[in-house]
Formats: C-alpha cells, structure tokens, sequence
C-alpha cells in the first residue's frame, strides 16, 4: 500500500470515528419521548472526551500521509 492510500484509509477511519459521537449521544436518548438540542448536549457531553482525541490523531495522521504520498508522487513524475 502506498502512503496516498494509507492517507485515506485514516481518514475513513476518522469519520467513521467523528461519526460514532453523534450515534452515541442518539442512543442515550433512544427511550426519550420528546427530543431537544439542550437534551441532545446533555448526552453529548456523557462521550468519552479520548474518542475526540483518537479521532483527531486519526485525521492528522491521515492528512499527513495524504499529503506525504502526493508530493512524492509528483517528485517520481
């Protein structure tokens, strides 16, 4: 695999990371008769704040491989 590939490959990994918040803090509220954003916060704020911070890592480390694979496929042409 090349690092262009790796690049994005990280950054799958890290919408699928970003995304897994919101569907966290949707089940919380599964049971819930009437939703609200002020409840929706409220639950959004019971997710692990690491999952953040691996999501973050995820798309740096994917930005930089992306960008790393670009320039040194255009230094072969």
């Amino acid at each position: 695999m090349n690092k262009t590939s790796i690049g994005i490959s990280f950054l799958f990994m890290a919408t699928i990371l970003y995304a897994t918040r919101f569907i966290c803090g949707a089940i919380g509220r599964i049971g819930a008769t009437t939703w609200g954003e002020k409840d929706f916060a409220r639950y959004m704020s019971h997710i692990p704040i690491s999952l953040m911070i691996v999501t973050i890592i995820a798309l740096s480390l994917g930005i930089g491989f992306f960008v790393w694979g670009l320039i040194q496929s255009l230094k072969n042409q």
